[in-house]
């Protein structure tokens, strides 16, 4: 068993609390910008006061339908001071909404502007300034291993999945972005990724949150409304995807004020990296996680880093092709081994340096004919053609779910890429694509990973899986 991580640096119980204390007894300037243009820290006590009397002393969860980072911000500020726990949807929609009242029996939804709601639950819309923050000798902070939020993935099946994340949890790893990449009340965010999934809570609101710095108040996603929202908020720090990085290269982007850049939520192209890279000579700090565990590693391409580093609060080690992770940022539903790991979904190998290398998903080793297949290797294969811009492998069950057949799309100009079976000849005739589509965009989700079911859907609406056709997104 190798180790590959550097010598554990975890922020003590001692420290979280001062810093909760800290945070709770109000923002070290109230005039500096909060979201930029709309609210100030300061403005974001009252707020929190007023949602927090408006529940009172209900035990049940509140629902935060909001994109407003304000309104964000307040909510779990509110929870901090004693309020309700805080549940995250990954979606507004009806269905969503009353599946999760199915399943928490929330009875608020705060939220930024009046919404639809399920039968026997209110819509809050909190407004500053009607009510004050309590004194440090009134407050009940919540205890730092106690449920502050809970998110709701919507799940491989279409069903909601429940992660919870501690004070413990979201502080460190909040504190931990703070100290890793300098942030403080100089930096002006700009997120690219909804605040309501846990990459855009943690980098577009509470960092700029626990670093006094501010965030810009729009999400945008085209290369246009990106550079002209940078622009506009003379962003230092843009939080963004890799469907975002893709779509600005070739975009004439001029972003002065810049000085670092954020990608995760999948594997980013490295042509993609330097391509921004060499647009605006600011480094891409690729991030490698997830909703549950938390940020576990990252390298930047610009300075050399082909593989990953864990971070320094991170313990990892590899076992055999298998990565084990412990840190303060898992969720407590995770299930750890007998040595206190949780082991990733992700095949590594270890590299130089305490560093890895990502293989492919553990799930991603198909069987096809008795035979193994590597979904990335086919993935990877398929991106190497003259015109592929990007390639996506999947395995769909057949015959009673007893084998699998592997489907593709790639995401290329139909008239310029060649899918015919000769094309795949470099690949082991059980591991060719027995459908390919070619796609003018593949499908992405709002977290901006690709969307597996509605891949999967374009050959199952048809049964198809047999031939080598064409579809546009």
């Amino acid at each position: 068993m190798n180790a590959t991580a550097s010598a554990s640096f975890r922020i003590g119980d001692p420290l979280l609390e001062e810093r909760l204390g800290r945070l709770l007894a109000g923002p070290a300037d109230p005039l500096q910008p909060y979201v930029i243009g709309v609210s100030t820290h300061g403005a974001l006590y009252p707020l929190a006061a007023h949602i927090r009397a408006a529940c009172g002393g209900d035990a049940a969860p509140v629902c935060l339908c909001a994109q407003d980072k304000t309104v964000m911000a307040a909510a779990l500020l509110a929870a901090l001071a004693g309020g309700p726990t805080v549940i995250l949807p990954h979606a507004f929609d009806a269905p969503v909404l009353d599946e999760l009242h199915r399943l928490t029996g929330f009875r608020t939804l705060v939220s930024d502007l009046p919404r639809p709601v399920p039968a026997g639950v209110r819509c809050f819309v909190p407004a500053p300034g009607l009510a004050a923050w309590p004194s440090a000798a009134t407050l009940a902070p919540r205890s730092i291993d106690a449920p502050w939020l809970r998110l709701f993935t919507g799940g491989s099946t279409g069903a909601p999945k429940m992660w919870t994340k501690t004070v413990r949890n979201l502080l460190a790893e909040t504190l931990s972005i703070i100290a890793n990449y300098q942030v403080g009340a100089a930096d002006r965010i700009l997120a690219t990724v909804s605040p309501n999934h846990i990459y855009g809570l943690l980098y577009a609101v509470l960092t700029p949150l626990l670093a006094s710095a501010a965030v810009a108040a729009p999400t945008p996603s085209f290369p246009a409304e990106i550079e002209a929202a940078g622009r506009q908020s003379a962003a230092t720090i843009l939080v963004s995807v890799p469907a975002h990085y893709r779509a600005l290269n070739g975009h004439r982007l001029a972003l002065p004020d810049l000085r670092l850049a954020f990608s995760s939520a999948g594997m980013l192209a490295e042509e993609d990296a330097a391509a921004f890279s060499a647009q605006t000579g600011v480094a891409v700090a690729e991030i490698y996680g997830s909703t549950e565990t938390g940020g576990i590693a990252a390298r930047v391409r610009a300075n050399g880093e082909k593989d990953f580093k864990p971070y320094p609060a991170i313990e990892a080690r590899i076992a055999g092709e298998r990565f084990k992770v412990r840190s303060d940022y898992l969720s407590p539903e995770l299930p750890l081994g007998s040595d206190g790991y949780y082991e990733m979904g992700d095949r590594v190998q270890a590299t130089a340096g305490g560093r890895f290398a990502l293989l492919g998903r553990a799930d991603g080793i198909v069987k096809v004919g008795g035979r193994r297949v590597d979904l990335e290797s086919v993935r990877q294969t398929l991106k190497g053609q003259p015109g592929v811009r990007d390639a996506v492998a999947i395995s769909l069950p057949v015959g009673g779910g007893r084998e699998n057949r592997i489907v593709a799309v790639v995401e290329a100009d139909a008239q310029a890429v060649d899918v015919s079976p000769a094309a795949f000849s470099c690949l082991a005739p059980h591991a060719r694509p027995r459908g390919i589509k070619v796609l003018s965009k593949i499908p992405m989700t709002t977290a901006g990973k690709y969307d597996r079911k509605r891949i999967a859907a374009l050959f199952q609406a048809t049964g198809e899986g047999g031939d080598h056709g064409e579809a546009k997104a």
